[in-house]
């Protein structure tokens, strides 16, 4: 309410910037760690069963 003067900015946010920047850095080891422990799971499962 103390900066009714000032005009309002609207906030313009990429799916990039969102994600904290540089995507393509951040993709490539989740999917790595993900497929390894997609693995570790199906080797878990096949020694039980």
């Amino acid at each position: 309410m103390a900066n009714e003067r000032t005009p309002k900015k609207p906030v313009t946010t990429t799916g990039d910037a969102a994600s904290g920047g540089d995507s393509g850095s951040t993709l490539l080891p989740m999917l790595i760690g993900g497929l390894i422990l997609i693995v570790i799971g199906a080797i878990v499962v096949m020694v039980f069963v």
